[in-house]
């Protein structure tokens, strides 16, 4: 099942890197989206208050698309390293951001992701660490 949750994540990935992100009107009714703890209205929302906060979000920014760069099988969820881009609204300035995030399934729809700034905390919520390798 997992590298089954790896291609499910995956093929929606690609479509956020073109700037759709249509699919979020399929997610289910007890959806879970944990934002990561900087943002503006940081939180944990649920069903339609997560799709509204999501939508709200890439509605800020004009061309915002999100770019997958790692997707990691984790067993029972999908960590995934992403990079996303856009122009604020009013703003003539482009901006990226480097994140990471949890992907939790249930059978083949997303029951829950939450998003992190910091890639060694997506590890810990996935129960692995960071290994650092020192060369002598």
């Amino acid at each position: 099942m997992s590298q089954e949750n790896v291609q499910i994540v995956r093929a929606q990935w690609e479509q956020f890197a073109r700037g759709d992100f249509s699919a979020w009107a399929d997610l289910p009714d007890d959806f879970e989206f944990v934002t990561s703890p900087e943002v503006p209205d940081a939180g944990t929302y649920r069903g339609a208050a997560a799709i509204e906060w999501m939508t709200a979000w890439v509605e800020s920014f004009e061309g915002h698309t999100m770019r997958a760069t790692e997707i990691s099988d984790c067993g029972e969820r999908v960590l995934v390293a992403f990079l996303q881009r856009g122009r604020p609204r009013g703003s003539q300035t482009a901006v990226e951001r480097r994140s990471w995030c949890v992907v939790t399934l249930r059978e083949v729809e997303f029951a829950r992701v939450a998003v992190f700034p910091e890639r060694a905390q997506a590890l810990e919520a996935v129960g692995l660490r960071e290994r650092r390798v020192e060369f002598r």
